[in-house]
């Protein structure tokens, strides 16, 4: 053979020849478009996950035979033809200058292909972020996840129409890259927009919801069951455009199967929205945490008693998330929302006892999970400042939760009485409830916030803020107290008396409380008020009425010491009433700020301290009396 004819340019010449390089590009368009294809239609025909596989394997096969066909044969007018060698066409080429080539159809196609093939190229080679839309300013992705609707046409997994639900949230919870709005935020939101069923929930109305809630994408679910195996399907689709981004499923046998089949659909997800360390940060063990539980039966009696828990029924509550913990020792999101009821209820022994035990386990929870616990041990045991920090890292993650927002200005409020920032945060829970057109369906904001602007002088505001209260809570005494106190203070005596005379009809008829009590929350009334000469009559009156009752022996004698008008007898009287509640922090604090203002310092400061061990949470009144204390001890050393 000659060089000429191993030229690989002749070579070349020859493919084009044989038209293999036309085979080669028409061919690989097609393969592309038909692996396209395949992968939208394998998911909604249920078709196994190997399948593109093997097409693709397939179609490797075919493009061998296809180029090895292309060089031995050739597509004529006249059918199909071995190809002439090279020799033989050479011969028979006519001298003459060819005509101009003519379009053919085989170039139409090709072409049609390769434009097809440039489409659907062009946005995976060119936006290699393919939920760029989806994402917020920080690159997270938000997502609300929807009540999984029960199809099963079995009522036993209704419960499971929630349960999914937030077992879904928190292992999605785990990822850095993901803003997952929490079960609490949703449950609030769907009960207020009235969404009367989870077969309500059509796409429009979850979309509606997602937006509501500033979230992009959202997941919607269905429960279904064939036979003895139970299905989950899930579909994450955009909020804006309702978009179905992808379709996810799972299957068991069981009930106890849902919390294995949780963990692999929050996989799935996660590897189609391509979080970063899923692998390092989120393996099986860590989104499988014991937040979870592995008995149905524990975890259903955890969702009964959230549910009765955001009902305020205390003690359906209790039982249920006590038998929750009976059955599984180790639930521990049962652990930490027992001792959330036993805080609001008011009982504080046992409240910080689950809190203890919970934190035990702090280790083993997911991010949100630890900061929750670790905020929960902060409101007892810890500065404000170290709850203040807690509190914004878990609105970090979830921020639109409107609870947290009012526990921070609580911790503001409460333990800083630094007004002004209490006011931002109380009102930043009232906004995000009234940007879902609802309202703040707990009493204490209202009042809270009031006080807040009491004491940094916006009373227009102030008086707002109670009447939107009583629009919700009409008869709360603790507002109408809250309104006698704003209209004394700006002289207002004929809007004041209303406000008490309707906190007196409501105290009795509704409350049914004693006048005893209802006395000294009118002394209270009048003291906040500054009006010292008829609260003192109020508290003397009620403790008339009601003298071996140890709260209203105590209000006198809180009033007595603190407001410096006879010591001595208030003195007589908190010792009365520690006779009858000897470890009551509160009657403490009192004796201890008494013994003070008597000139017993080193008295008074241990009696602070044993009444300071005994409170439940960081009181700032009693951090200021130890203060206070502490200082005029040093001033009588340095003295000396």
């Amino acid at each position: 053979m000659s060089d000429k004819s191993n030229n690989p340019f002749q070579f070349w010449e020859e493919l084009k020849r044989r038209k293999v390089i036309r085979v080669i590009i028409g061919y690989a368009a097609a393969a592309y478009l038909i692996l396209e294809l395949v992968s939208i239609i394998a998911e909604p025909l249920g078709l196994p996950g190997w399948t593109i596989n093997l097409v693709l394997v397939l179609l490797c096969v075919g493009f061998i035979i296809a180029i090895f066909l292309s060089w031995i044969f050739d597509f004529t007018s006249e059918g199909i033809k071995k190809t002439e060698s090279a020799k033989v066409a050479m011969a028979k080429e006519v001298q003459t200058k060819p005509d101009k080539r003519k379009l053919k159809v085989s170039d139409i196609v090709i072409a049609v292909l390769v434009v097809f093939v440039v489409i659907l190229a062009y946005p995976k080679i060119f936006n290699n972020d393919r939920l760029e839309g989806i994402r917020n300013p920080e690159g997270k992705i938000s997502i609300a996840v929807m009540p999984f609707d029960n199809l099963s046409g079995d009522s036993l997994y209704n419960v499971w129409q929630g349960g999914f639900q937030n077992l879904l949230i928190t292992t999605l919870s785990n990822s850095e890259e993901l803003l997952v709005r929490q079960y609490q935020t949703m449950s609030t939101l769907l009960d207020k927009k009235n969404v009367a069923t989870y077969a309500s929930l059509t796409p429009s109305i979850a979309s509606d919801l997602a937006l509501s809630l500033e979230t992009r994408t959202f997941i919607l679910g269905k429960i279904l069951k064939a036979g003895n195996k139970i299905r989950v399907n899930a579909q994450l689709v955009n909020s804006e455009t309702e978009e179905i981004f992808k379709t996810f499923k799972v299957e068991g046998y069981t009930e106890d199967d849902i919390f294995v089949m949780a963990d692999s659909l929050s996989g799935l997800i996660k590897n189609y929205l391509e979080i970063k360390k899923l692998a390092e940060k989120h393996s099986s063990s860590i989104i499988g945490s014991p937040s979870f539980t592995n008995s149905a039966e524990a975890f259903q009696y955890y969702i009964h008693g959230w549910d009765s828990f955001m009902g305020l029924d205390f003690q359906t509550a209790t039982e249920s998330l006590s038998k929750a913990i009976e059955i599984d020792s180790n639930f521990l999101s049962a652990f930490t929302t027992l001792s959330y009821v036993y805080m609001v209820s008011g009982n504080d022994k046992l409240a910080k006892h689950w809190c203890n035990l919970a934190y035990k386990k702090r280790d083993d929870f997911s991010l949100k999970g630890k900061l929750l616990i670790d905020q929960l041990n902060a409101y007892y045991f810890g500065t404000p400042n170290e709850e203040i920090k807690y509190l914004r890292q878990i609105l970090e993650i979830d921020e639109l939760n409107s609870t947290y927002w009012f526990l921070l200005g609580f911790a503001y409020y409460l333990k800083l009485q630094n007004y002004e920032d209490a006011v931002i945060n109380f009102e930043k829970a009232l906004e995000i409830n009234k940007k879902w057109g609802t309202n703040f369906r707990n009493p204490w904001i209202y009042w809270y916030l009031g006080d807040s602007y009491h004491q940094v002088n916006e009373h227009k505001k102030e008086k707002e803020i109670y009447k939107l209260g009583l629009s919700v809570f009409p008869q709360e005494t603790r507002i109408i107290q809250q309104q006698a106190i704003c209209a004394l203070s700006q002289g207002d005596t004929e809007a004041a008396n209303d406000f008490i005379a309707k906190y007196k009809s409501i105290s009795k008829n509704k409350n049914q409380w004693p006048e005893s009590r209802i006395l000294s929350g009118i002394g209270t009334i009048y003291t906040e008020a500054n009006i010292i000469a008829k609260a003192e009559i109020c508290f003397r009156q009620a403790l008339t009425l009601d003298p071996v009752n140890p709260s209203r022996i105590h209000d006198l004698a809180w009033f007595l010491i603190d407001n410096d008008i006879n010591i001595d007898e208030g003195m007589d009287l908190v010792q009365k009433a520690l006779k009858e509640r000897p470890d009551d922090w509160y009657y403490l604090d009192t004796k201890g700020w008494g013994l003070y203002k008597q000139g017993r310092y080193e008295e008074s400061l241990k009696v602070l301290n044993d009444s300071w061990e005994l409170r439940p949470f960081f009181d700032h009144t009693g951090f200021l009396h130890i203060q206070e204390v502490e200082k005029a001890l040093a001033k009588q050393e340095s003295e000396q």
